[in-house]
């Protein structure tokens, strides 16, 4: 199995973490002026660049030309192998610049940052799986259990896993491992970006529910006590209160 792309930078203080893009370019655009003026050591995204209402040509340029650390998402992949282009606001290649098309191949599954606090992953989904969902259980969702994510944490080599997919900023605490999801640009339902200080240990969130940047409270990244620490997700029993990062 190949090892993750790893990221030649010095430990990371303070990451810009963008999630699902989905083509809202004008959303990435105000995203990344604010965190540019945040001073932030690197920028990251989640992936799913393409399928959305907005132009992923220009989605990538932007992403491009800023020096964002990017992963693959599955909607990227169905595009370049033209699959599920049944899905709400699909695109496809042959609408795409060249340029854009190059990009979405050559973009990695998973790639590996240094941080002052430890690794962290950064993925789509779990690792090389970019449709695998991590989600401890609730009413309206029963647990996703991960053997991927389960052999992550029994290596002891990770310290944080970043990824996208669900479209929900949460923070997910293992005893050895903190799971956050960077959620989306795309809809009505909080979407936004996020700054990780690894100094500080907090997590300083943005919404642009009127595509306007709005900074929300700050949420500890570490675990608190009043918060559920799992093993791994064998011990997922849907009796935790979801820890929300906006």
């Amino acid at each position: 199995m190949n090892a993750p792309t790893t990221e030649a930078v010095p430990p990371v203080r303070r990451l810009g973490v963008i999630g699902d893009a989905h083509a809202e370019d004008e959303r990435l655009e105000a995203a990344l002026e604010v965190l540019a003026a945040e001073q932030v050591d690197l920028l990251v995204c989640t992936g799913d660049l393409v399928d959305g209402t907005g132009c992923p040509d220009r989605t990538v340029e932007l992403l491009r030309d800023a020096g964002v650390v990017t992963v693959r998402g599955n909607h990227d992949r169905w595009l370049l192998e033209d699959k599920a282009r049944h899905v709400p606001d699909a695109h496809r290649a042959e609408a795409l610049q060249a340029k854009t098309l190059d990009y979405l191949r050559e973009l990695p599954s998973e790639r590996l940052i240094p941080t002052v606090a430890g690794p962290l992953l950064l993925c789509h989904g779990v690792g090389k799986s970019d449709l695998r969902k991590v989600w401890p259980g609730s009413e309206r969702m029963p647990p996703e259990r991960s053997k991927e994510l389960d052999a992550l944490i029994a290596g002891g080599q990770t310290r944080f896993m970043l990824n996208g997919h669900m479209h929900f900023r949460v923070l997910v605490h293992f005893q050895s491992l903190t799971m956050f999801n960077a959620g989306t640009l795309r809809g009505n339902h909080a979407p936004g970006f996020t700054i990780l200080d690894f100094e500080t240990g907090a997590a300083h969130p943005f919404t642009l529910g009127e595509g306007v940047p709005e900074r929300v409270d700050l949420v500890p990244l570490n675990p608190t006590p009043d918060r559920r620490i799992w093993k791994d997700t064998l011990e997922f029993d849907g009796n935790w209160q979801p820890t929300r990062v906006f």
